[in-house]
């Protein structure tokens, strides 16, 4: 690969140059590295050969492409293919490099047509055959039953004649329906829909539960039109009846019926369909512990209980339950059981034959794609319809349609699939149903769309022609400048010239060029900065300013004669350092700062520094040599010879020396006797200190009843810093304020503790103090954080309060408590009043002696002295927690907000009550005015029973070992909640029954949707 190097500045030249008024403009092009680059030609084809420019003063090489040893190649055309050597990376910082700048998107074969699309548009293609759907983020659920239902030609007749006005989703639905039957689009939006249904576009939803609901939803619709036909419209397409009948074994038979819009059908690996209903009709036989009460005989006896569809709808969907329940890794998983179904199909004593099939792909139940397969009754063909693209299939595919589906044709009239989720049969006697035209208010929008696009159109046709002739004039002007770049006669910023290449717009080829990149404080060009600009010709820069006011400056001579200077004294000391090397060989005489010769050595020595100056000097205070230790000598000073001290002074002048063999300073050798001393006495005293330090915190689980001795943290943060030898021996300080008492709560602040032995050893080596006894419990409580019992003394609750009530910012608490009874129940015990989390405004104690907690504070004696002993469990315990970042200012209701944020709006204000010391709190009052410490907790009661994400109300089929189906309940929040889907939705604050396509309640105004702070 040939060699590229970017601009390497050249100073070799300084010696043929004896002073700066000397030199040259090659000189300059030498300090900048712009002499003897190698060239790239161009890595893309121009219409005309590139010319070649030569610089007069400079041996310029004529621009040739080079092989792997840089030597010249035998010439050829210009072509589109790489040139070896040249790589965008490699060349980032050759100035004589010009591919990789943006010319190769004007030069290349499309690059006008690409432009032209980019800044006119496409022109819309009108349809030949059917549209598509535009898949919104995740909609391919709901476009595959928009197609199915499109091509259902009496289904789309009653949602026609059903119309009325637009405000309901029936409406929306018409207009997809209109669109995709006269639309002159090849995709149709159906956006307008999907946001009737306050669908969450970006989330996949089950398309079988997104079919029961809208039907739901249409139902409701057509039950209001005056019309009867109409109104049993849906029932007479899709309605079947399902019997349901026990018999007992004395012969009595019970039964009831029941509709159903779909079969749901259960089935194993190499099911055929016909297998799979009548399975759906085996009956169960009621045995053993669940006998059938007869009300015949009066008696519990075996019965036999049985489904059967008694009538089949004109057009039956069946879902196949696909989506089961996986014990293993307890969630849902996806069947990869294949299915058999036929073309024609016999149900009950009518034929149905095949008209549409659901598919999805992807091996996930939470992930994939649904496609749908349907049959086009006008046309007599099937259609594969996925999303955008609808594709014509003369018959049902042979082959795979798409990569993904597991679709096999077994013979001419059947087939097996293992993604098949939705199968729908058409009964046969129903013939072929004309279809009609979308009423007036549908089809006056879509004749509106049609002139739009027939506009839009003719707007993008001017368009185009005007871009044309405006990329035209565009493109040759900077094919111009392109074929005339290669030459050295200017220097310009790299980054401007291909911003200046890749401009789209006229008006930016007139802006300045931003020359700040490569250029020095005096105005000229840097001589350091020439790897970010690029040689041009003379040709190429005039044509640019003929539009652009680019600078033309030259490189800097007051930065090159300052290179000059600097590269001669460096010259300079190169020379001086070799003759001292050449004369400090053999053993040496006198020791040197080592950090001062290696400053000289690299020239990075401030001006005038010598070795004897304070920074470097191995002179100590009494004016002899310091005291180094052996293991830091190689590192502090140097060994030289005599005569190489002799060419240093004659460089730097004279200056103090040490002689190697001088001995090192009495007076300091003694102090340092003394300090050893010294800390060898720390280190005796400090032994003790060690071994009694282990000891604090030895139990992480201090035992119950049994008393510890608390320090206090100021003595502890003391006591280590004389243990490490940064202060002296600190007074035992026990942390106790002017009344007392503690300052600090230990059941907030986690105490350092030691046992007796501990303490004792602490007590012997410092002195007699009063301790500060401690006992621990099982548990934490109710608002506390440590599981302390007593304390003597305890805690002044004037200095805690002090100290606890100065912050400016704090981390807030809120803590939701619940029963700790073993109940299931979610239900929220009430909190008794009183119970507050912390410290009262009364005693001396832990708790407030008020409400609740009076009844489970009480004195007693230990050792003769008073305590405070902490009693009766609370029945609560800590359900979750929220923090919430507040000050003094931060009102209830700011925290209100953020837990109903916190809970995606499943906990509202009014849903939440906020105490504090067993007070309820208003919205109004604040962090500041309630008197809230440090540490402290606010308390949160749940008003209304939340639904937590792991609730449960709807079943969904599970699998289990033997591949069998039984029902499992799946979790509310999945699926449709929220959504106009759901036709009523009860308001959780006031109950009220409102519309499914309602924002928020219309008796309370609660929002039922929240996306930020409200």
């Amino acid at each position: 690969m040939a060699p590229r190097k970017g601009a390497e500045q050249d100073w070799s030249w300084i010696h043929t140059v004896s002073s700066p008024d000397q030199i040259t403009r090659q000189h300059r092009r030498r300090a900048a590295g712009l002499q003897d680059l190698i060239p790239c030609p161009f890595n893309f084809s121009l219409d005309t050969p590139t010319k070649v420019e030569s610089e007069d003063d400079e041996d310029e090489d004529e621009i040739i492409e080079v092989d792997a040893k840089g030597k010249a190649k035998a010439k050829a055309k210009p072509s589109n293919s790489k040139v070896p050597g040249c790589a965008k990376q490699r060349c980032l910082k050759n100035p004589k490099c010009y591919n990789f700048l943006g010319a190769e998107q004007v030069v290349r074969p499309d690059a006008k047509n690409n432009y032209i699309d980019e800044h006119a548009g496409l022109i819309p293609v009108d349809r030949e055959g059917p549209a598509g759907l535009r898949n919104l983020g995740a909609t391919c659920y709901a476009n595959a039953f928009l197609q199915l239902w499109f091509h259902n030609v009496a289904f789309r007749n009653g949602v026609y004649d059903c119309v009325t006005t637009e405000s309901t989703p029936l409406f929306h639905l018409a207009m997809v329906f209109g669109m995709l039957q006269h639309s002159n689009r090849q995709v149709v939006d159906p956006m307008g829909l999907i946001e009737a249904l306050r669908l969450d576009k970006g989330n996949q939803q089950d398309a079988a539960e997104f079919s029961k609901l809208f039907m739901s939803v249409l139902a409701s619709e057509f039950a209001k039109h005056p019309n009867p036909k109409i109104r049993s419209f849906l029932k007479d397409q899709f309605e079947g009846v399902m019997e349901y009948s026990t018999t007992c074994k004395c012969g009595h038979k019970s039964s009831t019926t029941s509709t159903f819009l779909e079969l749901e059908l259960n089935f194993k690996d190499k099911s055929t369909l016909e297998q799979c209903i009548e399975n759906l009709q085996t009956p169960e036989i009621l045995e053993g512990d669940n006998l059938y009460n007869c009300p015949s005989c009066g008696r519990r006896r075996e019965a036999i209980r049985r489904q059967v569809p008694i009538k089949y709808p004109p057009v039956l969907h069946m879902a196949l339950m696909r989506f089961v329940f996986d014990y293993k890794t307890l969630s849902r998983k996806k069947s990869p059981a294949s299915i058999t179904y036929p073309k024609n199909i016999t149900l009950g004593d009518e034929e149905y034959e095949l008209r549409a099939v659901i598919t999805h792909e992807g091996k996930s139940a939470h992930h994939g794609h649904f496609i749908c397969e349907v049959w086009d009754e006008a046309e007599q063909t099937w259609l594969l319809c996925n999303d955008e693209e609808v594709t014509n299939l003369s018959d049902r595919p042979t082959k795979k349609p798409r990569k993904a589906i597991k679709l096999d044709k077994l013979d001419e009239d059947k087939y097996s699939s293992k993604d098949a989720y939705m199968l729908v049969y058409k009964r046969k006697d129903q013939g072929q149903v004309a279809a009609k035209q979308p009423p007036p208010a549908i089809w006056d929008r879509v004749i509106a769309h049609n002139v739009t696009l027939q506009e839009e159109k003719n707007a993008i046709g001017v368009k185009r022609m005007q871009v044309e002739d405006e990329c035209d004039q565009l493109y040759n002007l900077k094919r111009h400048v392109i074929k005339n770049l290669p030459g050295t006669d200017h220097i310009i910023p790299k980054d401007s010239l291909i911003k200046w290449l890749k401009t789209q717009h006229f008006v930016e080829l007139y802006e300045p060029f931003d020359m700040s990149p490569i250029v020095c404080s005096h105005g000229g060009i840097d001589p350091g900065k020439t790897d970010e600009s690029r040689l041009i010709s003379e040709e190429a820069f005039d044509q640019i300013q003929l539009l652009n006011d680019c600078p033309q400056l030259a490189i800097c001579s007051v930065c090159v004669e300052n290179g000059y200077s600097r590269e001669k004294a460096q010259s300079s000391l190169d020379g001086q350092v070799e003759a001292f090397d050449e004369a400090n060989v053999g053993d040496g005489d006198y020791i040197i700062s080592k950090s001062w010769l290696d400053q000289w050595r690299t020239g990075s020595l401030p001006h005038g520094k010598l070795p004897s100056d304070d920074d470097f000097s191995l002179v100590c205070e009494h004016g002899g040599r310091s005291i180094i230790p052996r293991n830091k000598r190689k590192a502090t000073y140097s060994i030289i010879t005599a005569e190489a001290l002799a060419i240093l002074k004659s460089i730097i002048g004279e200056f103090e020396v040490i002689q190697e063999v001088q001995d090192e300073c009495e007076e300091c050798l003694s102090m340092t006797e003394i300090n050893s001393e010294i800390r060898k006495q720390r280190l005796e005293d400090t032994k003790v200190d060690k071994q009694i330090r282990r000891l604090v915190n030895k139990s992480e689980t201090p035992a119950y009843g049994l008393d510890y001795y608390a320090l206090s943290p100021h003595f502890i943060r003391e006591w280590d810093r004389y243990i490490k030898g940064d202060r002296d021996e600190p007074d035992l300080d026990m942390g106790l304020c002017e009344h007392g008492l503690l300052d600090y709560d230990p059941q907030m602040e986690k105490p350092d503790i030691l046992d007796r032995k501990g303490w004792n050893m602490l007590t012997e080596k410092y002195g007699e103090k009063r301790p500060i006894i401690i006992q621990f419990g099982p548990h934490p409580r109710p608002g506390k954080k440590f599981n302390v019992e007593t304390s003597d003394p305890g805690v002044c609750e004037e200095c805690s309060t002090a100290r606890r009530s100065d912050f400016d910012i704090i981390s807030i608490s809120i803590i939701t408590l619940i029963a700790s009874s073993p109940s299931p129940s979610k239900s929220v015990t009430p909190v008794p009043s009183g119970s507050g989390s912390n410290c009262g405004p009364r005693g001396n104690g832990f708790p407030p002696n008020n409400g609740f907690n009076r009844e489970m504070n009480r004195k007693r004696k230990m050792n003769g002295k008073s305590i405070t002993t902490y009693g009766g469990r609370s029945s609560r315990s800590r359900s979750k927690s929220y923090q919430y970042e507040g000050t003094k200012g931060t009102s209830i209701k700011e925290i209100k907000i953020h837990i109903m944020n916190k809970t995606g709006g499943r906990l509202t204000p009014i849903q939440q009550k906020i105490s504090y010391h067993g007070r309820e709190l208003g919205s109004d009052e604040t962090i500041g005015s309630i008197g809230f410490l440090k540490d402290d907790e606010l308390e949160l009661e749940e008003m209304v029973e939340a639904i937590d994400i792991d609730d449960v109300d709807e079943i969904d089929e599970v699998e289990d070992g033997d591949g069998d189906a039984r029902k499992k309940k799946r979790r509310v929040n999945e699926g449709f909640g929220g959504t106009a889907l759901l036709a009523r939705i009860a308001c959780p604050d006031c109950t009220f029954e409102n519309d499914g396509a309602a924002t928020s309640c219309e008796m309370c105004m609660r929002p039922f949707k929240v996306d930020g702070i409200l």
